[in-house]
Order: C-alpha cells, then sequence, then structure tokens
C-alpha cells in the first residue's frame, strides 16, 4: 500500500539535538532523505514532518550531532504524534 504517512509532530524529549531524521517501511534498508537536511531539532523541541508510507506502518532512524544512531519502529500511518525518549524508547498518539 503506497501513500503519505501524512503531517505529525515530532517531539524530542531526549537530552541530545538530532540533526538527522529519517524514515523507512518496517522491511527495507532504504532509509530515503533526511527530512530535516540543514537544520536540527534540540532537547525539548518539536516540528511537523510528513513522510512517505510503502505500507501500514514506518520506521524512524535518528541521528544525533555527535553521529550516533537510534531506530525507532512501527508507527502507524496516519500517527498525530511521535515523542521520542533515550535509550530507542517512545510513544505516539494516533489520529
Amino acid at each position: 500500500m503506497a501513500g503519505n504517512a501524512g503531517a505529525f509532530i515530532l517531539a524530542n524529549s531526549t537530552d541530545y539535538d538530532i540533526t538527522g531524521i529519517y524514515t523507512a517501511a518496517p522491511d527495507s534498508a532504504d532509509w530515503g532523505n533526511n527530512l530535516i537536511k540543514g537544520k536540527h531539532l534540540g532537547p525539548k523541541q518539536s516540528c511537523t514532518l510528513s513522510a512517505d508510507a510503502v505500507s501500514d506502518k514506518f520506521d524512524l532512524l535518528i541521528v544525533s550531532r555527535d553521529g550516533k544512531k537510534q531506530e525507532y519502529h512501527e508507527y502507524p500511518k496516519g500517527v498525530k504524534q511521535i515523542t521520542l525518549k533515550a535509550g530507542g524508547e517512545s510513544f505516539f498518539i494516533a489520529k
């Protein structure tokens, strides 16, 4: 099922700056383009993103300013808000 995951709010409740946000289908190794290229999302900040989805769920790859990567898995297409926490933990609010 191809389509757009829609706009959603991504809230950074970690203690690090995020410089890369990527999305992919859960079974894909292709993360696509950085959704915030040239910008950053600091601790306690949020932004509105829109991501293409090729399935009913999508994953996030988050890259911090120091180059560390963290994956967050299986958000439903149409999610309203995702809040990232440290250690790969998160929660989301569905529409």
